[in-house]
């Protein structure tokens, strides 16, 4: 009795008979004589890569249909097909498929920390056994390995190695940040009590150290801020603190900066957000304001009074030399009165005045 099979163009035949692999088997009709035994056509894409490896199948394979090759332990295969990457084959013998394509593989060790592994097999590596890292054009990568500082990376791309390590990367971010310290209670010089609101703007400069100084960069900075404001605050009286406050914060910042320099960073600025004081304060303080602006009035209107009574007086004194001078004003004075009053009678007195501006109009 025979069998018949029909193999399509896309696909191979593998034979078993009575379940041992006997025949390989192209594409097209065949009639295989099957007797009393028992036959079975396995099949399998033509585009297949790679297969494990068995003496059998590499026994009826024809010849250069396929290539062995073999991966160690602690190593991973890169498999290309035409050269682009397809697979990552973990350790074991395989039959690499010539059929369609130029199939190789490369081996590759995982010993060590960096591997030599592409770029273009990194998604294709399980991350049980290769972890990348990306780190951006701001942020600074520390790699520790089971707890010892390796490497600090820049921005890019890098793949290292788990095999028999524990793998731990800590970013920090070089861009400036900013810490508020708010609603801090302070007590001035002269026992006054009041809320200072600060901000704080800084940035990392060494990653190694702003890991390793301190357990959190922000808090620290939190923490070091409020001891410099509650010493900065107690040596000033309340009217300095008011009337100097810029001037006086910095040398709250100076000692920040020196303090944060040693933990890898750098205070780019520290001010005062907010000064509040309390509701009775308040009222005292817009009291003396405003007294002080009354008595400021006050002085400029006397000021004011003084020169224009020094001015009256100059005129007096002028008009007393020149009796001529004094009856025009008295004049005026009459020429003003007599545009709001209907009927005004004017008494003339000293009869030589009229002559006497009448020899002045004929001069």
């Amino acid at each position: 009795m025979y069998q018949r099979y029909v193999i399509s163009d896309q696909e191979r035949g593998l034979l078993v008979r009575n379940g041992q692999l006997v025949r390989w088997l192209e594409p097209g009709r065949h009639r295989v004589f099957r007797g009393l035994s028992r036959l079975e056509l396995r099949l399998f894409n033509r585009d297949t890569l790679q297969t494990p490896f068995t003496p059998e199948l590499m026994a009826v394979a024809p010849s250069g249909a396929a290539v062995e090759a073999f991966v160690p332990e602690t190593h991973l295969g890169l498999l290309r097909a035409d050269g682009v990457p397809k697979a990552v084959l973990q350790p074991g013998r395989y039959l690499l498929w010539q059929l369609t394509s130029k199939v190789t593989l490369d081996v590759v060790s995982l010993e060590p920390l960096r591997p030599s592994i592409p770029e273009g097999f990194w998604a294709l590596v399980p991350t049980a056994q290769v972890q990348t890292v990306l780190v951006l054009p701001f942020e600074r990568a520390l790699v520790h390995v089971d707890g010892v500082l390796r490497e600090v990376l820049t921005e890019g791309r890098a793949a290292y190695s788990t095999l028999n390590r524990k793998l731990e990367v800590m970013r920090v971010d070089l861009r400036e940040q900013e810490v508020q310290i708010l609603g801090q209670e302070l007590m001035t010089r002269d026992k006054v009590t009041l809320r200072l609101n600060l901000v704080v703007k800084f940035r990392v400069t060494d990653p190694v150290k702003a890991v390793q100084s301190v357990a959190s960069l922000r808090d620290a900075l939190y923490s070091e801020a409020q001891m410099s404001a509650r010493h900065f605050v107690a040596e000033l009286n309340l009217d300095q603190l008011l009337e100097r406050r810029s001037e006086a914060v910095a040398p709250m910042a100076e000692a920040l900066r020196e303090r944060a320099a040693s933990w890898g960073a750098e205070v780019l600025k520290l001010d005062v957000k907010d000064l509040v004081l309390p509701g009775e304060m308040k009222l005292l303080l817009n009291q003396v304001i405003e007294a002080e602006k009354k008595a400021a009035a006050q002085v400029i209107m006397r000021r004011e009074e003084v020169a224009s009574t020094r001015s009256m007086a100059n005129t007096a004194q002028m008009l007393e030399r020149n009796p001529a001078l004094l009856r025009l004003k008295e004049l005026e004075a009459f020429k003003e009165i007599a545009s709001a009053i209907p009927n005004l009678t004017l008494v003339m007195g000293q009869p030589d005045l009229l002559r006497s501006l009448g020899g002045l109009n004929k001069d």
